[in-house]
């Protein structure tokens, strides 16, 4: 793992669509008339309803499973592509998570996401000895517009007293 480096691109398992952003404007009771209201979005620039913020990370994630797989396990986790990186430890912790958001969600949008790293420091905390990764994620739609960045940093380890 070296500065700058890529270590995995995903695209988001479908476009975001009038009906998601429906859904998830009522499960969430967003009252903001741009993510519901054609008319309201259109007398502030846009095309269509735009999707919340929120759904952005909803947007980009990759397919859980796909048919033909096997049966995901009990207590399966999302896809996060940093617990598929050779990581020194056994533990994980996100320390800190930052978004700039700087282009609308719009329906038809299809999430694409570079992950990079940016910095790695071994570092021996109270919990155990590990390495600090900083990564940064870009967020772009299929045209190629950057919609958001993510500075991401999680803390990888082993807990003293444990077996390594």
């Amino acid at each position: 793992m070296t500065p700058g480096e890529v270590v995995a691109k995903t695209v988001g398992a479908e476009e975001i669509s009038a009906s998601a952003i429906r859904r998830y404007v009522e499960a969430h009771e967003m009252r903001c008339p741009l993510y519901s209201d054609e008319a309201t979005a259109r007398a502030h620039g846009h095309d269509s309803v735009i999707a919340p913020w929120s759904m952005l990370l909803t947007a980009a994630m990759p397919a859980y499973w796909e048919p033909g797989q096997e049966p995901l396990p009990p207590g399966a986790l999302p896809p996060f592509m940093w617990t598929k990186l050779d990581l020194p430890g056994t533990e994980m912790v996100t320390t800190s998570v930052d978004l700039e958001f700087l282009a609308p969600l719009r329906i038809g949008d299809r999430i694409e996401t570079t992950y990079r790293i940016v910095r790695t420091t071994p570092k021996t905390t109270r919990v155990g000895e590990g390495v600090y990764v900083d990564f940064e994620l870009e967020f772009h739609r299929q045209d190629g517009t950057l919609v958001a960045v993510e500075r991401t940093s999680i803390y990888s380890y082993t807990p003293f007293g444990s077996a390594s």
